[in-house]
């Protein structure tokens, strides 16, 4: 009886043994990854993020040619002001008289604003000039850039 009880011990001594942990394996879930991977890549698509369009001179000499149109010169800033000195067509103008001034200018020169500023100047400026002219009706906006010394 005792052997019987012995062999029973030994056989599930080695069923214990041979019984091994179920493994997992990652090869079908990588696959499975990469297919969704490629799956999205290829059916997305990206809008084009809206901007300004900017035509850029080509590079070479400068045109001598006056522009034709309003021109809006901006100076660099001082150090007691953020915004720099503006001037329409050589007067100076602020910001809350410029819109009145783009709308009541004469109607040949309000198919353009040519925008001249210096090296300093804030980008902040530029686009509220650049919204002003919107704002009255001009739709082509310039830029220039004056030679240096």
């Amino acid at each position: 009886m005792q052997q019987l009880g012995e062999a029973k011990l030994s056989l599930m001594a080695t069923r214990i043994r041979e019984r091994k942990p179920p493994t997992l394996s990652m090869a079908p879930m990588i696959d499975c990854v990469f297919l969704l991977l490629i799956f999205f890549m290829v059916s997305t698509t990206f809008a084009p993020m809206p901007g300004i369009r900017v035509q850029l001179p080509p590079p070479g000499e400068p045109s001598k040619d006056k522009p034709k149109g309003l021109v809006v010169k901006i100076d660099n800033p001082t150090v007691s002001d953020k915004d720099g000195t503006m001037l329409l067509n050589g007067a100076v103008v602020q910001f809350d008289e410029m819109f009145s001034l783009l709308l009541n200018a004469p109607e040949e020169q309000k198919t353009m604003l040519i925008i001249q500023s210096q090296r300093d100047v804030l980008h902040e400026q530029i686009v509220r000039v650049m919204d002003t002219a919107k704002d009255a009706g001009i739709d082509k906006i310039g830029f220039a850039i004056t030679a240096r010394e």
